[in-house]
């Protein structure tokens, strides 16, 4: 499934001009390639983030990422400087449509360690040094029909109320007062110390953090669409922020 995958990436990148960088290799034998993606532009000033499939069997994400460079508008974005891109962050995972590793361990929540994990450390050494602006984790949950985020603030930002209200368009959100454990308000989760990627982020200056859950009950192609309807939100608002 991974190479498939990779095969439809790769093309949608080659379309677009978009640099596809081999970073490194995992799995058992080293067969499973994790990419980071870029595009071209002539200058920049802002970096955008995204990270998809940290939990393999979440596809929403990574396969909004491929429709999301198949539609990226350069006339609209070309000014958004640059856009980094991890499609896949657990490929064995992905591979075999488990959330787990190869080595049955849970990605997520370990990217505050001073020793990071293989696949942990391989991430976040390829953006730890890019002045990162605003970084997108798309995950799912597949348990839920509604949409949901977490996010990482100083100060009480508007985006995060704008991207759900935007997401409210499309999709049914999750306004529980309380979402496995954590305290709930409209549909955001704010401030979780959980030492995710975009926890970890925030921490070292990321001024803007989140991740997404969209709903894992509905179609694969309403989650695609949400995703990607939320990608091109954040891309929005950087370009206006100042």
């Amino acid at each position: 499934m991974y190479e498939e995958y990779v095969n439809k990436l790769k093309e949608a990148c080659r379309k677009k001009r978009w640099k596809v960088k081999e970073i490194c290799c995992v799995g058992k034998n080293k067969e499973y390639k994790i990419f980071c993606i870029a595009n071209n532009p002539l200058k920049y000033t802002k970096t955008v983030c995204f990270l998809a499939g940290m939990h393999g069997d979440e596809i929403g994400g990574p396969f909004a990422i491929v429709k999301f460079i198949e539609k990226f508008d350069a006339k609209k974005f070309g000014r958004l400087k640059i856009i980094i891109i991890i499609p896949v962050g657990n490929p064995s995972g992905f591979d075999k449509g488990k959330r787990r590793n190869y080595l049955n361990k849970d990605l997520n929540g370990h990217f505050c360690g001073r020793t990071l994990f293989e696949e942990n450390k391989i991430i976040y050494n390829a953006v730890k040094n890019k002045k990162i602006f605003f970084v997108h984790v798309l995950y799912e949950d597949i348990d839920e029909a509604r949409f949901y985020l977490y996010n990482f603030e100083k100060n009480e930002e508007e985006i995060y109320k704008n991207i759900i209200k935007m997401a409210s368009n499309h999709v049914k959100i999750n306004k529980d007062k309380e979402i496995y454990g954590n305290k709930s308000k409209n549909g955001i989760i704010k401030n979780r110390k959980d030492c995710s990627f975009e926890d970890r982020l925030f921490r070292d200056g990321t001024p803007f953090s989140m991740c997404t859950e969209s709903p894992g009950k509905l179609p694969l192609a309403k989650r695609v669409d949400l995703n990607v309807k939320v990608m091109n939100f954040v891309l929005k608002f950087a370009l206006r922020y100042n």
